[in-house]
């Protein structure tokens, strides 16, 4: 176990790391690899089944957990989109675009398209940066703010805006960008 951790300080890169690199590591063969494929799967399930449980934004712990489960270890850039009904509820999320080490586009067009497609009244919008930084540049608070602007032309609430850096989530709403 100690190499394991040595190899994965970070518990979220160890929980998604592929299966065959597991195997690669001294004493951890196949038949452990598969075991913790499968307590990373059930937890996922849970993290999902909390976020679609009643009010979303009741539960603010499961929303940053699922977040950080789904984009916490990715080595790019990538772009979540979180749907809510009129209760807060979630209908689905989806990951909209996939960047590079340092940036992702994001469409307000196809924000807005993908949420009417989906019905949604409102969303949470959540990005990673794979440098594990926390602090949202000035690229990602206009992006926000045009985004916002194009989701009120529909009457779609944008709830808020995450950045994921490894283990750690930021909300634009409680640091006052939202």
């Amino acid at each position: 176990m100690k190499r394991l951790f040595n190899h994965y300080p970070d518990l979220t890169a160890l929980l998604n790391a592929p299966r065959h690199v597991l195997c690669q590591i001294k004493q951890f063969g196949p038949t452990a690899a598969d075991l913790l494929q499968i307590v990373t799967a059930l937890h996922k399930r849970l993290d999902e089944q909390a976020l679609r449980d009643g009010d979303i934004l009741s539960n603010w712990e499961a929303v940053k957990s699922f977040c950080i489960r789904r984009l916490g270890h990715l080595k790019i850039e990538k772009f979540m989109v979180i749907y809510l009904d009129s209760q807060n509820r979630v209908i689905t999320d989806e990951i909209v675009s996939s960047g590079t080490v340092n940036k992702t586009a994001v469409f307000p067009r196809e924000l807005v398209r993908q949420s009417l497609t989906h019905q949604a009244s409102a969303v949470i919008i959540v990005h990673n940066h794979p440098n594990h930084t926390t602090r949202a540049s000035q690229a990602d608070i206009d992006m926000t703010k045009r985004l916002h602007d194009a989701l009120r032309l529909v009457d779609i609430s944008l709830h808020d805006h995450l950045i994921v850096a490894g283990s750690a989530c930021v909300s634009f709403k409680t640091q006052g960008l939202l």
